[in-house]
């Protein structure tokens, strides 16, 4: 009877606690409403910072395509956000090589990979970010001037 009691307080202890648990409140999974209209700028890519030369850029259409700079080229394509997942379609882009600025081409190999994995993505502050099926992070975007 004793151990029966105890297992309830600790039952009702732990649900408290877990409802007290402090939240970020600036942390959420974008929807299509959130995102449509706003212009990103590529920081990060798979833990590596992107050069600051290098032009990546992500611009969420309303009538759900995005556009953008992969560090090289321009490439669109068409998203979905809903229930928390975001989801790219096949991108198409232009096909020129450029040598210049240093880690263009790299920059881009990133910048089509995170939009080929991503699965959802959270929204920090100013920050997009992307996020593969696991949850670990593909991409880190800045927010451009006059998105959000």
């Amino acid at each position: 009877m004793r151990a029966r009691s105890l297992i309830v307080v600790l039952a009702v202890a732990l649900s408290a606690c877990a409802l007290a648990a402090p939240r970020d409140p600036v942390v959420a999974s974008p929807d299509a409403l959130q995102l449509a209209g706003t212009q990103w700028r590529f920081v990060e890519l798979d833990g590596h910072v992107v050069p600051p030369k290098v032009n990546a850029t992500l611009r969420f259409e309303s009538n759900g395509h995005v556009s953008g700079h992969a560090g090289c080229n321009g490439y669109g394509g068409p998203w979905l956000a809903s229930n928390g997942a975001l989801r790219f379609g096949g991108m198409i882009s232009t096909k020129m090589a450029c040598l210049q600025p240093s880690g263009a081409m790299q920059t881009e190999q990133g910048v089509f990979a995170a939009l080929r994995d991503t699965a959802r993505a959270r929204m920090q502050g100013h920050e997009l970010v992307l996020l593969d099926a696991r949850g670990a992070a593909l991409a880190t975007l800045q927010a451009q001037a006059g998105s959000q």
